[in-house]
């Protein structure tokens, strides 16, 4: 139980590392940070969450460049996990001693560890943390200036926060990318590369210092200089003390480069005074370094000399290799400015050693690695071949030839067997295929049928015998009376109905037109019969071609005539109904269709069917919904709604169905 509590602690422990990088803490922050953690370690008695504790001091450490403290925790954090024989603990204290490797120049050792780590994690299938790992291991190939490796890792972390959508994490991919492609030289796409985060993250100050670095070594210097104050103004808004150090040392950078030391002096001064109250010290050796620099540009050797032997100590207390090799460079010219030329010598030898010792030889060490690995697996492959060639020449010579008999008669059978399977395997697919095609036959014939049945159902529904009957009574009725012009007209109408409901009823599918010319010619109908009592509004949206949009045929009647039938015939005799029919095409390429009425509503409806003494139920709804739900491919569930329509004291002011209907191509 204890192991699985600390994979759910650990779930969130790197990715508590990370967002603590971008945290700037002073000194005595940082130590009552660590006191407190210290504290709980004390505390608790779960060997869990000390490994958690541990691990959290040691990215403390590693952040403020206090390298040895950070690996003594990061010691602390794998013995504690070979204790539990948990992977993932240790996998992650060879994260920090990837991260410390790094950061102190052995680069090879750098590499082991996080691959490892990378391994671990794509092991068990978490892409977030190895995507960490790709993001350190492309630091340090941009170290040793292996860009193109580097390239190729941070663009396998970016993949997976692309795919994770983590923003932040993609800002900070594409930075860094960014970075190795301008140390390329490759200045067009690094800037492309920049100004993309700039379109998410326009406040990103580190992206507008590397934009600023980016023109300084174009020799735009203008340019690079905007960049470097709107930098410098916003971490100065924000507090972040570390980066208005950083922006200033790029400001002095820049002076330096046009020549104005006076001014590149009064910046670099600005930046050393922030970092020693800081508790970084690589970020003290920028500065330390950068003040002998500009000493050194307006000849005060003497100060220029003090400020390097001060950035070589703190260089070498970190064993910041990069930083010394620039230190010795730097020192080596004071010594021979001051026409010391041993000790010009002696620096320049330094630099030459160490130069090739980080460089040179760390890519030679690496190549020898991978070529000491394929060598080591060659020599035991050829003497697995040397003993197995031994153990076939110390058995006997007639044993061979039972042997190559076994062997033989072996590979004959498992020839046969093998053609047996193989024959039966494409036998069984070839059925499988034939039976599938059948259903799918069989499948598309009930589907066909059962259209088939529904529109004949639905056709049935619409020719509704009591609707027939009272239509032509009417006419009897007003023949009889002798009113012929509207028997005439009443006859018209009837037989307009009847035609057009018989030709839609020859097609599966009608115009939109064609099917609200029938539902025109019946409310007309129904309005005659009932002497007025009926209105109507019909509206197509605009935006849809009536002629051109095909819908499945007699749909709508069936609503309409229930929303006539059950709601508006039982109003009172001086009340008049309306019914309004709105049409118009939604996002899901369906016909939206809404028909409402002012009616009684369905609960009066209801009651008023339980008194009648013909208690019929019409059918056509129900059997339109069934041949909605059988057209449509997308599988909605509601295809129909009712909604009854009531004030605000809960009084009914009609019915509105709500349909959706698939439009046929």
């Amino acid at each position: 139980m204890k192991i699985k509590k600390y994979r759910n602690i650990n779930s969130m422990f790197l990715l508590f590392g990370v967002c603590l990088l971008s945290s700037t803490f002073s000194f005595a922050q940082l130590q009552r940070k660590v006191d407190s953690i210290s504290k709980l370690i004390l505390e608790t008695k779960v060997d869990t969450i000390k490994m958690e504790l541990y691990g959290k001091i040691s990215w403390q450490y590693i952040n403020s460049s206090q390298l040895e403290q950070a690996k003594s925790y990061a010691d602390s954090l794998r013995i504690y996990s070979e204790k539990l024989n948990d992977s993932s603990g240790i996998a992650y204290s060879q994260f920090y001693y990837g991260t410390i490797a790094r950061y102190t120049g052995q680069y090879s050792d750098a590499l082991d560890h996080l691959q490892t780590f990378v391994g671990h994690y794509s092991t068990v299938g978490d892409s977030i943390k190895v995507s960490h790992g790709l993001f350190q291991m492309g630091s340090v190939y941009q170290n040793i200036g292996n860009y193109e490796k580097a390239v190729e890792l941070l663009y396998r972390a970016l993949k997976i926060h692309e795919q994770k959508k983590d923003q932040s994490s993609i800002n900070e991919a594409l930075n860094n990318i960014a970075i190795v492609l301008k140390k390329a030289k490759q200045y067009d796409e690094s800037q492309r590369m920049f100004e993309r985060v700039l379109l998410t993250d326009s406040l990103n100050t580190d992206v507008l210092m590397n934009l600023g670095n980016l023109y300084g070594e174009k020799g735009e210097l203008e340019t690079a200089e905007k960049y470097y104050l709107k930098a410098l103004k916003i971490d100065e808004e924000s507090g972040n003390e570390r980066f208005v150090a950083f922006d200033l040392e790029n400001l002095g950078n820049l002076y330096i480069k046009k020549k104005a030391y006076d001014k590149a002096l009064s910046y670099g001064m600005r930046a050393l005074r922030i970092r020693e109250g800081l508790p970084y010290k690589i970020d003290n050796i920028y500065s330390l370094k950068q003040m002998g620099i500009i000493y050194l540009k307006k000849n005060d050797h003497a100060t220029a000399k003090n400020y390097l032997v001060e950035a070589e100590k703190v260089a070498r207390s970190i064993n910041a290799k990069f930083q010394l090799k620039d230190i010795y460079k730097n020192s080596a010219q004071v010594h021979f400015k001051e026409q010391n030329y041993l000790k010009a010598f002696e620096h320049q030898k330094n630099f030459s050693d160490l130069n090739d010792s980080l460089l040179n030889k760390e890519t030679q060490r690496l190549i020898n690695g991978i070529k000491i690995k394929y060598e080591t697996q060659k020599k035991d492959q050829q003497i697995a071949l040397l003993a197995k060639e031994k153990q076939l020449q110390e058995k006997e010579i007639q044993k061979e030839s039972t042997i190559k008999k076994a062997f033989i008669g072996g590979f004959i059978l498992i020839f046969l067997l093998g053609t047996s399977i193989i024959y039966n395997n494409r036998q069984k697919l070839k059925n499988q295929r034939l039976l599938s095609e059948k259903d799918k036959k069989i499948n598309e014939v009930h589907f066909k049928q059962k259209v088939s049945e529904l529109e004949m159902k639905a056709l049935r529904a619409q020719i509704n015998p009591h609707f027939l009957f009272n239509c032509m009574n009417s006419i009897n009725l007003m023949i009889l009376e002798n009113n012929n012009e509207n028997a005439s007209k009443y006859l018209a109408k009837f037989s307009k109905l009847i035609r057009l409901i018989l030709e839609n009823a020859e097609h599966p599918t009608v115009s939109l037109k064609k099917e609200t010319e029938l539902l025109e010619s019946y409310i007309q109908l129904e309005k005659l019969r009932f002497k007025g009592k009926i209105n109507y509004h019909i509206a197509i949206d605009e935006t849809i071609d009536a002629d051109d949009t095909y819908l499945p045929s007699m749909i709508l009647q069936p609503f309409v005539e229930n929303a006539i039938l059950h709601g508006i015939m039982h109003k009172e005799k001086d009340e008049a109904g309306v019914v309004k029919i709105l049409i118009k095409e939604d996002k899901n390429a369906m016909l939206y269709c809404i028909i409402e009425d002012n009616g009684v509503g369905r609960e009066k409806a209801a009651q008023l069917l339980d008194k009648s003494v013909l208690k019929s139920k019409s059918m056509g709804m129900k059997i339109t919904e069934d041949r909605l739900r059988l057209l449509s491919k997308k599988g909605w569930e509601k295809l129909v709604s009712i909604v009854d329509l009531k004030d605000t004291v809960n009084k009914a002011l009609g019915t509105r169905v709500e349909i959706n209907i698939p439009i046929i191509n």
